[in-house]
């Protein structure tokens, strides 16, 4: 009885082992944040959302969060369920309240309403703790909020300013890897334009005493749309391709650049009425649609005057591992299509290594 409950269990292995299951098993293996991690992250995260929305309780020269006409959210690979470990720039977003404030760009005021939720009576950032002049300044945003974070933590929690946010390093939530937890807190306004017509946006620190334009929301409704459209593959393609670039190029393509390269050629897809149906095909198409936004460089990102997504700086290594990975990958899916399971599978782990093979 033994032996054939080993037989008819090696049967069945041999059964499943097809390259849809082998992508799944890698990626519950090798790439996914547990749940208990993603829980632990929840925790530490909402603790630093509560803290900063009532510090101007505790502090009425403290700005007010938003909370009737927006409130902080988070944004980044993490909320869009495409981040890979390390779990380091979790980014919190907090909208403060824009009470009399105007968007002044070249001297002149632009065309759009900074929002407000009008339950303030004076807005506490118009003194000279958080205005350079007649203008809120963004580093001394940043760096007060810093400050305020440092009183709050421990000396063992890390916190420092890396000009566009407030870096918290979660020491006591140290992993069984020994890596912390990671946030990155953007202090940020929300602006609507006049124009019906134009996409609201964020203004976030720029680094340089600056704002640029920016909005999470939107990558996160895109992100959602087609993770939807196609099968549930979008957001797996991406966190794949991330695992390649982490262990390939060392993580030198930016996470965002290789995002929305995937997504670009998954929306192209989708408008000719075609859905990516198999993870196998989502990641041939999305390394080749990567190749093709290195070689154009920069992209356009979704809202417009917001700044380009940059490569990061590949060089010519990097260039040719990229095209390895999309010819072998184009490979694959031509094994998988003729019904070779098992040499699509031995052609999948010459881009992912031999831990594909083990999974």
């Amino acid at each position: 009885m033994s032996n054939l409950t080993d037989l008819l269990q090696v049967l069945g292995e041999v059964k499943t082992k097809n390259v849809s299951n082998t992508f799944e098993q890698f990626l519950d293996k090798e790439i996914n944040i547990s749940k208990g991690i993603r829980s632990l992250a929840s925790v530490s995260q909402n603790h630093i959302r509560d803290f900063l929305a009532s510090e101007c309780k505790r502090d009425f020269t403290f700005p007010r969060v938003l909370s009737i006409a927006d409130s902080d959210f988070l944004g980044g690979s993490f909320a869009r369920h495409a981040k890979i470990w390390p779990l380091d720039d979790i980014d919190i977003y907090l909208p403060l309240d824009g009470l009399d404030l105007f968007y002044i760009q070249n001297g002149l005021r632009l065309p759009y309403t900074v929002i407000s939720d009008n339950v303030l009576k004076t807005n506490p950032l118009l003194n000279r703790r958080w205005m350079n002049g007649s203008l809120i300044s963004s580093v001394k945003l940043i760096n007060e909020f810093a400050a305020v974070l440092r009183r709050h933590y421990p000396k063992e929690t890390g916190v420092r300013s890396n000009g566009e946010a407030i870096s918290v390093r979660m020491s006591q939530c140290a992993t069984k890897t020994g890596d912390g937890l990671g946030y990155d807190v953007v202090p940020c306004f929300l602006l609507k334009p006049f124009n019906a017509g134009e996409l609201p946006f964020y203004l976030m620190p720029d680094g340089n005493d600056g704002w640029l334009r920016t909005n999470p929301k939107i990558d996160a409704e895109i992100s959602d749309q087609l993770h939807a459209d196609n099968n549930k593959t979008f957001r797996k393609v991406v966190k794949l391709i991330k695992y390649w670039n982490a262990k390939s190029l060392g993580g030198t393509l930016n996470s965002y650049y290789i995002e929305l390269a995937v997504a670009r050629v998954f929306l192209e897809k989708n408008k000719i009425g075609e859905n990516i149906r198999s993870i196998s095909f989502g990641v041939a198409l999305g390394f080749w649609a990567l190749d093709r936004a290195v070689q154009q460089g920069n992209q356009i990102a979704w809202i417009s005057n917001a700044p380009h997504a940059e490569p990061g700086q590949l060089n010519s290594l990097n260039r040719i591992l990229l095209s390895m990975a999309v010819s072998n990958a184009r490979s694959a899916w031509d094994l998988e299509r003729q019904g070779n399971e098992g040499g699509a599978i031995q052609a999948w782990a010459k881009v992912f290594g031999d831990a594909f093979l083990s999974s």
